[in-house]
Order: structure tokens, then C-alpha cells, then sequence
């Protein structure tokens, strides 16, 4: 099986390359990452603009670029073979809940998703080192054998967030819905002159602390797996247009 890994803390990110280190004894992987750190890049892409890529070594690529362009790189450049899985991480700093928006973690799978390829964002619940990188690619490497990976019909797209603990402390696995985080943001005035000024953003982020969700079970010393989709519709406001167009006139010009 193909693998592709990509993140967006940067091609030498540790979380990265520890999960390359795993994985490569079990599988075909390919690296194609941002050169530098990308975090908060949502989805965001190079359009009608040269992306520079440099080659590190046969299965490795740096990308002067964001997380979804690694992925549609990967998946469309011929640069290599394709690819039945993309991982994305393993993050340094958990993407849970409203994260999910922000994440180029969780951006790089959403891509491969979006392109009927399976994808796996990972995330551990640390923004500093972490001594259980290797714990957590390791239970990646086990998780990979209970999914079809091959299936091209019906990809899957999940977010799992790792505690920062050792394997005696962890709880177990829950599989979650998505939680509520509450961004309570800040921006702080740098530098000012008369017509300028450099800002940078500052802040805390607050949890609704509601049982099942990631943010509570992370918490509470659980791995959490979240499955995702794309489909943004409001179904639920939908149907009350519907019953609401049902009840009122059709006006004609």
C-alpha cells in the first residue's frame, strides 16, 4: 500500500517524522510537506502562481507552499505513484471541535477526501516535544489494519486526537462527535506609525465540556477518533424552509 504524509508543522516536524519512521517499515511512504511551519492554513491553495518543490530524497518532497497543495501535489503532479491513503500529521497541538476549520492538519486530509482518497488527520495533545510520538504511530499502524483502505467507492475521512500520555495511562478509544471551542481572540499592537500597524494575535481558547465529544474525551485521557465529511448543509434549517414554502404563496413575475 501507498502511503502519502503530509502536515503543517513543516517536512522536519518530529511528529512527521516519527510516523514516517513507522510506517515505512510496514508500507510505501511517501513524504510531500510544507518546508516551513503552515499551521492555521485551513485549506488554502496556490492558484495561477509557481509552487517551488524541492526534492530531498526519493520518497521525500519540500513544498514552499500549505498543506492542501502537498496533497493535490501528491495526488496529481506524477512526481509519485499513486496513493491509496494520505495521513496528515501528526500534529503538534490537539485540532478538535471549531480546530477543525482552522487545521491544515485536518486540511491535508479533508484534500484527500475531497479527491475520493481516503484521508487520516493525527494530532497529539502537546504544542511542545512529545515522548509519545512513536506511541501514537504506532497505534496508527494498527488502526490501518481494521479500514479497507483500498476502497475508492467510499473513502473515509478521519480526525484523531492523541492524549500526550503513556500507554498505561490512556483510557481506551472513543469514537466522538465534534465539541465546541470557544476562541476568545486578542489582537496586540506590535509596532504603530502613522499609516501602519503590526498586529499579532493573542488570546485563550475555552471548552464546552459536553460528554462524547473530543474535547471532553481527550480530556478524560481517551484516544479520539472523529469521522468527518464535507457536507456542510444545514439540514435541519432546510427542512423548516421547506415546511415554511409549503404554507406560502409561489409568487410569478
Amino acid at each position: 500500500m501507498n502511503i502519502l504524509i503530509t502536515n503543517d508543522d513543516g517536512i522536519d516536524a518530529q511528529g512527521l517524522q516519527v510516523l514516517k519512521g513507522v510506517l515505512s517499515d510496514h508500507y510505501s511512504v511517501f513524504t510531500i510537506a510544507p518546508g516551513t511551519e503552515r499551521s492555521g492554513c485551513s485549506n488554502a491553495i496556490h492558484m495561477r502562481t509557481e509552487i517551488n518543490v524541492e526534492q530531498i530524497d526519493e520518497y521525500s518532497f519540500a513544498v514552499d507552499g500549505f498543506t492542501a497543495d502537498c496533497v493535490n501535489i501528491g495526488l496529481h503532479s506524477g512526481l509519485i505513484p499513486p496513493v491509496d491513503l494520505v495521513i496528515s500529521g501528526i500534529n503538534h497541538g490537539p485540532n478538535m471541535g471549531d480546530d477543525i476549520y482552522f487545521s491544515g492538519t485536518v486540511a491535508g486530509a479533508r484534500t484527500a477526501y475531497i479527491f475520493g482518497v481516503s484521508g487520516i488527520a493525527v494530532s497529539i495533545d502537546s504544542y511542545q516535544e512529545s515522548d509519545y510520538f512513536k506511541d501514537a504511530s504506532y497505534f496508527i499502524l494498527e488502526l490501518l489494519k481494521d479500514y479497507p483502505i483500498h476502497s475508492k467507492q467510499s473513502p473515509w475521512f478521519l480526525n484523531i486526537n492523541y492524549p500526550d500520555l503513556p500507554c498505561h495511562a490512556i483510557k481506551g478509544i472513543q469514537y466522538t462527535q465534534l465539541g465546541k471551542r470557544y476562541y476568545r481572540d486578542a489582537y496586540r499592537i506590535v509596532k504603530q506609525s502613522e499609516k501602519f500597524l503590526t498586529l499579532e494575535l493573542d488570546g485563550t481558547i475555552e471548552n464546552d465540556q459536553k460528554a462524547g465529544s473530543d474535547v471532553t474525551e481527550l480530556r478524560n485521557g481517551y484516544i479520539v477518533i472523529t469521522p468527518l465529511s464535507i457536507d456542510c448543509t444545514d439540514y435541519n434549517y432546510m427542512n423548516r424552509l421547506q415546511k415554511r414554502a409549503t404554507t406560502n404563496h409561489i409568487w410569478k413575475s
